[in-house]
This record gives C-alpha cells, structure tokens and sequence, in this order.
C-alpha cells in the first residue's frame, strides 16, 4: 500500500522488454539492479538512444557486486529529496518511527551529508510519511530496527526500498532523538518490547553527519586511497566521530572510501552548520586526501543554506575544482628558505584552458600539460594529470588518475579515437571511473588489460 514511482514492478526479462517497460513510464527512465544499494547498479536512460548501455550497465554492476544481473524499470525523478524514515519494531507487534532524514546531498547516487530532520519536512508530512514507513513495515511483520527510504517531490512522497539494517546515518536520528538505535535493534533481538512509544518520541534540535571519505572531490571525486600519517578528530559539546582508522592506519582502494563519520547537534539547522564547520577545521588527517575540504566548501553555500539538494553543485566540475585543499604552508624560515621564482603555465583540463601561476624553488624545468601544479618543498613543482575527461593534452602518454584495477577495456591497439572517447573503466573503492582520450590521434600503445592493478600515473594508453 505504499506510493510508489510509476515503472514495472518485476524485472525485465531482457533489453526489448526494458524497452517496453521504459515506454510504459515514461523517459527519463532509471535502470536499477535488483538487489543493488550503495548507487551500485543504477544507471539513468535520458533518452530511447541511452536505454542500452544503461540497463547493460546497471545488468552487468548487479551481477559484479550482488551475483545478480536483473534489473528494474521506473520513471526517473530528476531532483527529489532523498528522505528516509527510521522505524523500530518488536517481536511483540508494536511498530514506532523515529522521524526522517535527509540524505539529498550525494555523488554517484551515494550519500555525502546527512541530516535530521528533514529541511523540508513538515509536521504533517512527518505524520503521513512516517504513517506509510510503518504501515509498510507491519505489512511484511518486520521487527529491528531499519530504514524505509523515499523520495520526496514537493509534497509528495514515493517509497524507494527498505534497509532491514542498521545504516551508516541513523547517528543523526539519535542524536535529536536521544535513542540509541543500536540499542533497542539487541533489545529486540532478545525478545523485548520496545522501550518507547510513538507518544514518547520527540525531536530535539538539528544533526548533520558528513561523511569522510577518501575522494578527491576536486578531481571528481576521485578514489585517494592512501596511508594517514597523522590523525586527529575534532570533539567537543555537540561533537561525534564514528572512525576506525588512526595515524598508520592504511585506506586501500578494495573497500568502500568512507573511513569516518563526523556527526554534530545543535539546538536549530543554522547553529549545526557552525557547529560542523568549526569540527571539520578541527579535523586533521595527514597524508590521506578526504572529503572534509568538499565538505567545508558546501556548507558554506546558498544551496545549502537554502536546504537545496545541491545537485547542481555536486555535479558541476568546474565548482568542485574550487574544493582543492589549500598547499600546506612551510614551516622553514625565512633565512633557510630556497629562492623563489614565479612560473605561467598554460593547463588544460577537461577541454578548458586555464592559465595558472606556480611559485616555487628555481630548480629543474617543468614541461607538459598538468592540473594544476602546486609549488614542492623539495624541488620543481609536482604534476597531477586531470583524469577521466580528456584535457587537449600534447602528451602522447595518457597516464591513470587514480590507483585501482581495469575493469573494462574499451578501445584496442591501432584504432584511431577522438578526444573524450571512453578508453577504459577504473574499478577502486566500489566505483566505476570511466577513463577518457586526452587528445585524439591512433592508439599506439595500449598497456593494460582486464584485471590489471595500476597505480595513481601508471601508463594507460599511448594516443599519437
């Protein structure tokens, strides 16, 4: 009995009736793996031309991570609220909700920022979708605790799936709750009643979760495994860290990129904000690129302030470039400090042109195009090679962004390929990165194959 987007409710069998289906509901249509979650095995078709390769894709994801290649058709919901329901139900047949969440801040259909309650949720919306979570878990005589997930478009409200499971966001709900949900999920197990009745159950001020992950987000969210040489959280009133990584600790690129969740309280959404910004200046980890420079910056926006979904933030790369870590500041006296001079570079990322000035030591010489060359203590200034989107390069050698394996190879030695043409796909943290020509010309070398490790500039591809 729970609304749900209009699209089949069984797989499709094959690609012609994955187009029927997608006829039936109209395009944009979503392609999504059947026992997906996490963005895994969601692809979007916008158009008839793009069903393909995204029920192909989200087939071929559903089979790699879940040995399962069927997938759903459903109208695809350009900008809904991601918001969710946290429910706790006995053995005894008493069912409760403990409000919502908001989690329409993410990348690749996987949540950055979580928060409760819901920006734009009302008492009465709170009511009737807390009513539909409820409802849905009593119909299937579900006890523990879990997440009924919906997306919310204006007023209305369309179920998405259930999480039978304790997630990494419930610590928002317990912190304006003062439930420990974990808690009440052993009670439960144990055979005992809840402890709470929905009459007992009242919000208190805001939460906001960020998650720390291993990424880039400058680089598009690229996967930085790495090692942390130093580690320090933030803390205070109001403050939480969830974390299981300390100084040595090593991130690898096998496991999901989240090595911490950085959760704050305060009495209302703004003094949260503040609250989560001073943490994330506090938040200090050494040696491993993360999230929290992203974080900083998306906090700091209209969008945010607004309670907007930031979609059009999270998928801009030109802004997410502006999310770059500033370049630590040297710590050597004046005196010892090594001549300076000042270099122009002209970059080109993505297609674009930029002209950028470097100050650094006046040693060595720098050539070939880079993204965004930062000064060294040591010597001439370090090169990051843009990945996955072309850049005009006059570099013959395409080398990887990021370390991870080959999960696919799209083109072969001898062919002839044009500037932003898919060369490979990257598998690292759970991702799939599709790797881009940087310039157009034949294929003259070609060093990688399927299951290949590579590492963060590792040659993949020789294009003259």
């Amino acid at each position: 009995g729970v609304p749900i987007v209009p699209g089949a409710t069984e797989p499709a069998a094959d690609l012609d009736e994955a187009r029927k289906q997608a006829e039936e509901a109209g395009f944009p249509v979503a392609c999504k793996a059947v026992r997906g979650g996490g963005g895994k095995g969601y692809r979007v078709a916008m158009t008839p031309d793009d069903l393909q390769e995204a029920y192909e894709g989200a087939s071929r994801e559903g089979e790699k991570f879940f040995s399962d290649p069927r997938v759903y058709i459903e109208r695809y919901l350009e900008d809904p609220r991601h918001v969710e329901v946290q429910v706790m139900a006995d053995k005894h047949g008493n069912v409760i909700h403990l409000a919502e969440r908001d989690c329409s801040i993410q990348r690749r259909h996987q949540k950055l920022i979580e928060e409760a309650p819901g920006p734009h949720v009302d008492e009465e919306m709170r009511e009737r979708i807390g009513k539909i979570a409820t409802d849905a878990a009593r119909a299937v005589g579900y006890y523990s605790a879990g997440t009924v997930e919906g997306m919310q478009v204006g007023s209305e409200y369309f179920f998405l799936e259930m999480n039978t499971r304790v997630q990494v966001e419930p610590c928002v709900t317990e912190m304006i709750t003062g439930i420990d949900i974990v808690r009440e999920q052993i009670r439960i197990a144990a055979g005992e009643e809840l402890s709470r009745t929905q009459d007992d159950i009242h919000i208190n001020g805001h939460s906001i979760e960020c998650r720390i992950n291993a990424e880039k987000a400058d680089k598009n969210f690229a996967p930085a495994p790495g090692l942390i040489t130093s580690y320090r959280e933030p803390a205070g009133p109001g403050v939480r860290v969830d974390s299981g990584v300390i100084a040595g600790s090593e991130v690898t690129p096998m496991y999901d990129p989240m090595v911490a969740k950085l959760i704050v309280w305060d009495k209302d959404r703004a003094a949260a904000t503040r609250r989560m910004l001073r943490a994330l200046d506090e938040y200090k980890i050494g040696g491993l690129s993360t999230l929290i420079p992203f974080h900083k910056a998306i906090l700091a926006t209209e969008q945010w302030d607004r309670g907007e979904t930031c979609k059009d933030l999270t998928e801009d790369k030109e802004w997410l470039k502006t999310t770059a870590p500033e370049p630590p500041v040297s710590t050597e006296s004046a005196e010892d400090e090594p001549e300076k001079v000042t270099r122009d570079y002209m970059v080109e990322v993505s297609g674009k042109r930029f002209d950028v000035k470097v100050v650094g030591e006046a040693v060595g010489v720098v050539t070939g195009a880079a993204a965004g060359p930062a000064a060294s203590p040591g010597g001439p200034p370090k090169r990051e090679r843009a990945g996955g989107g072309g850049g005009g390069s006059n570099k013959a050698e395409l080398e990887s962004p990021l370390q991870g394996s080959i999960f696919k190879v799209i083109v072969e030695k001898g062919a002839e390929v044009s500037e932003g043409d898919l060369i490979c796909v990257i598998e690292a943290m759970k991702m799939e990165n599709e790797i881009t020509a940087h310039r157009s010309g034949k294929v003259t070398n070609l060093p990688i194959s399927v299951g290949d490790a590579v590492a963060s500039g590792d040659p993949l591809v020789t294009i003259e």
